[in-house]
């Protein structure tokens, strides 16, 4: 007589001794799994990570968020400028939404033994390295764009906000093309080990079958100089001859475009500062782990917690961001302000936005089409004494 097969208990690796798991046991039985070791890190330093990320994920998110709608439901704010800084924005905010949660379980409970499969694997390397490349082609332009603006004014007018929607879309699509689809051919989850490179990654990392590690070695030394360390030169010297133009050559201008050329400045400075500050130790942390050999001598925490650390770097630059984009600029921060209120009054100040957004482009109809609009008799002045010596009276 055959006998009946049991029912098989999916639950019974976390709870062997009751078929009905409480909310209590859940608990009980999660916390030992992170006690027994899902990761280089204690349980409590994983809680005071999982805090950090969450603390910087809810603050990216929000910031970026408000700084999307400030740009988009202003017509007067939709500035060539503004929109260089809305699409950061929504990099960031991909970054915050998308890659964090799964960098947050690649270096905690998931570093051992990664349960998500390989897509969330793939898709985390290709949200992280998309947005990466795409924040720092962006800066690059930016900074390309405010020099423009105060060394040759006239161009700047005669460049078009729909030339800067399609130079942003071809920017998002190298990204997507170098940073993501390609990026996912090198990742994979595996167990790591040994005494190579690879001994101190997590499951979800660069493949090392097939000579995975090498092949991206060449590949990342080609992608980290064309889109990150290009980009870097690319603001240094975009800075450096806009420091020249604004203090060193002697132009006649006027008070009021020598304040706008100024706010210009201040404006690439902040967000140039915090670009920085997120993308140099990640580049560091990527450079030492790829091809580091003494990773043993220094032990695996060393590169675990250099990781963390430059991570928590990138992060904090996303939810600075926000906040430079506002401190720079007067009207981003009324927007901003009028977005917010709108938000909390479940959008009862509908009526005072379009309000704000008339008197905006009515400013701009006077002359003020974008922060670095200059009266023409400047231009003209400008001209006269960069061929004359003198300006024209």
């Amino acid at each position: 007589m055959a006998t009946e097969t049991p029912p098989v208990n999916h639950t019974s690796h976390w709870f062997p001794d009751s078929t009905t798991p409480s909310l209590s046991a859940f608990v009980e039985q999660t916390t030992n799994f992170v006690q027994a070791g899902t990761s280089p890190a204690t349980y409590h330093e994983q809680i005071v990570m999982t805090t950090v990320i969450a603390i910087f994920g809810i603050w990216s998110t929000f910031g970026n968020l408000v700084t999307i709608l400030a740009i988009a439901l202003h017509r007067g704010m939709r500035t060539k400028c503004n929109l260089f800084i809305l699409s950061l924005a929504l990099s960031d905010l991909i970054s915050g939404v998308v890659a964090s949660p799964l960098w947050l379980y690649r270096r905690t409970w998931g570093f051992y033994n990664w349960g998500w499969g390989d897509f969330l694997c793939k898709l985390y390397w290709g949200a992280d390295e998309t947005t990466s490349y795409c924040t720092a082609l962006h800066i690059a332009s930016f900074a390309v764009l405010r020099l423009i603006g105060v060394k040759w004014p006239l161009r700047f007018e005669a460049i078009k906000r729909r030339t800067v929607v399609i130079l942003n879309s071809i920017l998002w699509l190298t990204a997507l093309t170098f940073g993501g689809f390609v990026y996912t051919y090198f990742y994979e989850v595996a167990e790591k080990g040994g005494q190579d490179v690879s001994s101190c990654w997590p499951m979800c990392s660069i493949r090392i079958s097939n000579n995975g590690v090498s092949q991206l070695r060449i590949y990342y030394t080609f992608s980290s100089t064309t889109f990150l360390l290009l980009p870097m030169f690319i603001l240094f010297v975009s800075s450096v001859l806009l420091v020249k133009e604004l203090y060193f050559q002697k132009i006649v201008k006027s008070e009021n475009r020598r304040k706008k050329e100024r706010h210009a400045a201040y404006q690439l400075a902040l967000i140039s500062t915090s670009f920085l500050i997120g993308y140099v130790p990640m580049t560091s942390y990527m450079l030492w782990t790829t091809r580091s050999t003494k990773k043993q001598s220094f032990g695996c925490g060393f590169d675990y917690w250099f990781n963390v650390g430059a991570y928590f770097a990138l992060r904090f630059s996303e939810c600075l961001n926000p906040v430079m984009y506002n401190l720079a600029s007067t009207k981003m921060r009324e927007s901003s302000k009028n977005v917010v209120t709108t938000l909390l009054t479940c959008g009862k100040v509908k009526k005072k936005l379009r309000i704000t957004s008339k008197s905006q482009e009515r400013s701009k109809s006077q002359g003020s089409k974008d922060h670095l609009t200059v009266p023409m008799n400047d231009v003209t002045d400008s001209f006269n004494t960069r061929h004359n010596g003198t300006p024209k009276k």
